[in-house]
């Protein structure tokens, strides 16, 4: 596998949020409330782009129709936990002062 950096360390703060295409897959690198986290830019429910939701209290929600997923564990919150499937998370890599993901 090959480190492929996505980020400088001191670059990330709370708020941060960045799309890059690896692989074919479009990921979102987000920090909120001190946690980093890179999952699949795309909401489980019907594939829209999660880069301009809203995030409060370490929920995502959805742009498009208002799911909201805990950022943690990436479950749905509310009545569409039982029938949305969870975001889908990456393992972020660090190398010296860089953060990214392992590909191969």
């Amino acid at each position: 596998m090959a480190f492929t950096p996505l980020e400088k360390l001191h670059a990330l703060h709370d708020g941060y949020r960045r799309t890059f295409c690896i692989a074919g897959q479009e990921l979102l690198l987000i920090q909120e409330e001190g946690q980093v986290a890179l999952l699949a830019n795309r909401c489980p429910h019907m594939d829209a782009p999660l880069h301009k939701g809203t995030v409060d209290n370490g929920v995502l929600r959805c742009p498009v129709h208002g799911i909201e997923f805990d950022l943690r564990t990436g479950q749905a919150q509310g009545s569409a936990a039982a029938c949305v499937a969870p975001l889908t998370f990456y393992p972020i890599a660090y190398e010296g002062n860089l953060l990214g993901i392992e590909v191969g």
